[in-house]
C-alpha cells in the first residue's frame, strides 16, 4: 500500500496521538508500505495560534523511521482568533473545519495529492488535518480513516462541546471508517448516524521496551528526591484539564497531615500558559516536596515509572489513556478522574481507583490509599499489569487497522468525483 497520514503533530512530539501514529506508521514501513506523513511544524499545541510558543526545529522533509515526513510551516496573522472565531459561523462546512478559532493555518496542506491506497487523519479537534485528508482521499479515489482521539467527558461539558460540533461530525460521517477507542466514544459517533460498519473500536497500547526496566535510584539522584520517600507521578501536559492543579492541590493537601514524611510529586510534561499562570500564583511552587520536570523525553521514561509508588492523571480531556497502560507495565496502581473514556479503561477498585473530577478532597483520599497501603498498591498494580499484558500490544492494534482498513479498500468510491462536494 501507499498511504497518506495527517496529524496534527509527530514524532519527536510527544503525546497520546504522537504515539499512536508514530506506532501505527512504524509497523506499516516495516511491512514494505510507502508512508508519507503530512503535519505542521508545532513543538507545542500553544503554537499553533501563538508565534511566541515552540516551534518544532526540523526540516520542512525528512525521513522518520523509513517514512517521508513533511512538516508544514504554521503561519501567523493580527487577530487570527479573532476572524478564526468568526468563521466557526460560517454555513460553510469546510470553512468551519479549516479556520475555526483554534485551528493552525497551514497554506497548502489541502492540496496534497498521490497515488494513495489509504488515508488516514487523526486528532480533533483540530479538523484541518482530517479535512485535508479528506480532500487527498477524494482525489485519490482512497478511503478515507479517520481517528479523532473525542474528548467527551460528561455532557454539557465545556471539553465535550469542543468535540461535538456540527462540522466535525459532518466531517466523520464523510470518512469510511472511524477509529475509536472506547464504548463511549462508539456509542457517541453511532449517535450520529454512523452505521455499526463503519465504526471500529481499536483501543491503545505500549511499547513495553519503551517504558520499562528503568532505575529508580537514578531518577532519584538526578532529581534530589530524598531516599524513602513515596512517590507520586503525572505524566501529561500540565494543564487544568489533565488534572494537573487538582492532583497538585491534592498533594499539597495530603502533606499538611503527613509532618516530616511529605509525599513527592512529579510533574512531568509540556506546560500550558494556564498552567504556567497558575503555578506562578501558587503558594507550592517552590516547595521541596514538589519536582517539576518540562518535557520528559521518551528515553525517561523508565527511570520516571520505576521511581514512582503511584501513577496519577485526573484528566476530563482523555479518550483513552496511554500513560495509564504505560504505568501497569511497570505494576502501578494508577488514580484517574471518572470521565471522558477513562472509565472503560481503568477499572475502579481493581487497576485502579476513579474520583470525580475536580474533587480534589477525593483525590487526595484515593492517593492516601496507596501511599499508605503499600501491600494494596502492589496487588492492584499486578492487577494493571495482568491488564496490559492481554493484547495491549501495538502489534496486535496495527494488525488489526491494517486488516479493517484493507476490508474497505475493494468498496472505496471512485471518488474523484465527489472532490468537488469536500469543497
Amino acid at each position: 500500500m501507499k498511504v497518506a497520514w495527517f496529524t496534527h503533530r509527530y514524532h519527536p512530539c510527544l503525546g497520546g496521538a504522537e504515539t499512536y501514529g508514530r506506532a501505527i506508521v512504524r509497523r506499516l514501513v516495516a511491512e514494505g508500505h510507502a508512508v508519507d506523513v503530512f503535519t505542521s511544524d508545532a513543538h507545542d499545541l500553544w503554537y499553533f495560534n501563538n508565534p511566541r510558543r515552540k516551534r518544532l526545529e526540523a526540516p520542512a522533509e525528512s525521513l522518520v523511521d523509513g517514512a517521508r515526513v513533511r512538516r508544514f510551516a504554521i503561519r501567523h496573522y493580527p487577530m487570527q482568533r479573532y476572524f478564526g472565531r468568526l468563521l466557526s459561523y460560517a454555513p460553510h462546512w469546510p470553512t468551519r473545519c479549516r479556520f475555526a478559532s483554534y485551528m493552525p493555518i497551514l497554506p497548502g496542506i489541502d492540496r496534497v495529492r498521490g497515488d494513495y491506497d489509504a488515508v488516514f487523519g487523526v486528532g480533533f479537534p483540530f479538523t484541518v488535518f482530517s479535512y485535508a485528508a479528506l480532500r487527498t482521499a477524494r482525489a485519490a479515489g482512497a478511503p478515507l480513516v479517520l481517528t479523532p482521539f473525542l474528548h467527551l467527558a460528561t455532557p454539557g461539558d465545556p471539553v465535550n462541546r469542543a468535540y461535538t460540533k456540527p462540522h466535525q461530525i459532518r466531517l466523520l460521517k464523510e470518512a469510511d471508517l472511524v477509529v475509536v477507542q472506547t464504548d463511549l466514544e462508539a456509542d457517541a459517533v453511532r449517535t450520529w448516524g454512523l452505521d455499526d460498519d463503519r465504526v471500529f473500536k481499536l483501543g491503545m497500547a505500549v511499547e513495553h521496551g519503551d517504558v520499562t526496566g528503568g532505575s529508580a535510584a537514578r531518577f532519584r539522584r538526578d532529581y534530589n528526591i530524598p531516599e524513602g520517600r513515596r512517590v507520586v507521578g503525572h505524566l501529561a501536559c500540565l494543564d487544568l484539564n489533565k488534572g494537573t492543579v487538582d492532583l497538585l492541590e491534592s498533594v499539597a493537601h495530603l502533606n499538611q497531615s503527613r509532618g516530616n514524611k511529605p509525599v513527592q510529586l512529579v510533574l512531568a510534561g509540556t506546560s500550558s500558559p494556564d498552567f504556567e499562570r497558575y503555578l506562578a500564583a501558587s503558594p507550592h511552587r517552590d516547595a521541596d516536596w514538589l519536582t517539576l520536570i518540562r518535557p520528559l523525553p521518551i528515553d525517561g521514561r523508565p527511570d520516571f515509572y520505576a521511581a514512582l509508588d503511584v501513577f496519577a492523571m485526573p484528566s476530563r480531556t482523555d479518550s483513552f489513556g496511554i500513560v495509564f497502560l504505560e504505568a501497569w507495565a511497570n505494576t502501578l496502581p494508577v488514580v484517574a478522574a471518572a470521565a471522558g473514556g477513562v472509565p472503560d479503561v481503568v477499572q475502579d477498585g481493581k487497576t485502579g481507583l476513579l474520583v470525580p473530577f475536580g474533587d480534589v478532597p477525593r483525590l487526595a483520599e484515593a492517593l492516601a490509599r496507596f501511599v499508605d497501603d503499600p501491600a494494596l498498591a502492589a496487588m492492584v498494580g499486578l492487577a494493571g499489569r495482568a491488564r496490559v499484558a492481554r493484547g495491549f500490544t501495538w502489534d496486535a492494534k496495527y494488525q488489526t487497522l491494517r486488516d479493517r482498513t484493507r476490508a474497505v479498500m475493494p468498496r472505496r468510491p471512485i471518488a474523484r468525483t465527489r472532490l468537488a462536494e469536500a469543497s
